[in-house]
C-alpha cells in the first residue's frame, strides 16, 4: 500500500510545484519601473513657434522613465517623467515632462501579456534656442505649460522579473489658454483671437520601447 501511494504523492507534488512555478511567471503585480525611448512626432498648430515656424514639425527622440504601484493587477498608480529633444543643428527644442499617472491594464495568457491605457497630468517645461545669421548666442524661448498625456502599449514578460513593453504616449500642452475667460468674439469684432476653451497647440506623439522591471 505504501509503495503505491509514494508514487503518487510524489506525482501529485511535481504536479504542484509546476503549477506554482508557472503562475509565478507574469507580469509586474506589485510594482515596477520602466526604462525606454523611441521616436517623437511633433505637431504644432498654427506653428506660432520659433522653432517649428523655421524648421517644421521634424522628428526626434524620447526618452522615458516610469514607476507604478499596483493596488490590482489591472489597476495602478505611477509617475512618469519625459524627455524630448529635436534638432535641426543648430537650432534645437527640448522638452521635459513630469507628471502623476493612472494606469488601466487588461492581462491574458495566465498574466504573460498585456495591454494597457494610462492618463496623467501634470508639469511640461518646454525649452528652445533658434540661430539668425550673425547672432552668436541664438534666441533662448522657455515657457512651462500644464500638460495632459495619454498613452498605451503591449505588455510582455521576458523573464521572471523582466518584461518588455511597445508603447505609444500622446503628450499635449497649453489646454487651457483663454486669457479673458470669453468663449468668442462680441458685437462681431474679430480681434484675430481664438477664446476657445481649448487649445492643443504643442502635440507630441511618442512611439517606442521599453524594458520593465518589477514583480
Amino acid at each position: 500500500m505504501m509503495k503505491r501511494l509514494l508514487p503518487i504523492l510524489f506525482t501529485a507534488f511535481l504536479s504542484y510545484a509546476g503549477t506554482s512555478l508557472q503562475a509565478q511567471d507574469y507580469l509586474p503585480q506589485t510594482f515596477s519601473v520602466a526604462v525606454g525611448g523611441g521616436l517623437t512626432l511633433p505637431h504644432v498648430e498654427g506653428n506660432s513657434n520659433d522653432f517649428f515656424s523655421k524648421n517644421g514639425d521634424r522628428a526626434g527622440y524620447d526618452l522615458m522613465l516610469e514607476g507604478r504601484y499596483y493596488f490590482t493587477p489591472n489597476f495602478a498608480l505611477g509617475v512618469q517623467y519625459d524627455y524630448l529633444r529635436i534638432a535641426d543643428l543648430p537650432d534645437k527644442m527640448h522638452l521635459h515632462y513630469a507628471r502623476p499617472t493612472i494606469t488601466f491594464r487588461h492581462l491574458w495568457s495566465n498574466g504573460n501579456q498585456g495591454a494597457f491605457l494610462s492618463f496623467g497630468i501634470g508639469y511640461m517645461n518646454y525649452q528652445e534656442r533658434t540661430y539668425q545669421r550673425g547672432n552668436r548666442y541664438g534666441h533662448l524661448f522657455q515657457r512651462g505649460y500644464c500638460g495632459l498625456s495619454f498613452g498605451m502599449g503591449y505588455e510582455f514578460r521576458i523573464t521572471k522579473k523582466v518584461s518588455g513593453v511597445f508603447r505609444a504616449d500622446m503628450l499635449t500642452a497649453d489646454w487651457f489658454a483663454n486669457p479673458d475667460a470669453r468663449l468668442s468674439n462680441t458685437d462681431g469684432y474679430d480681434d484675430g483671437i481664438d477664446h476657445s476653451w481649448f487649445k492643443n497647440n504643442i502635440t507630441f506623439l511618442n512611439i517606442g520601447f521599453a524594458v520593465q522591471f518589477g514583480r
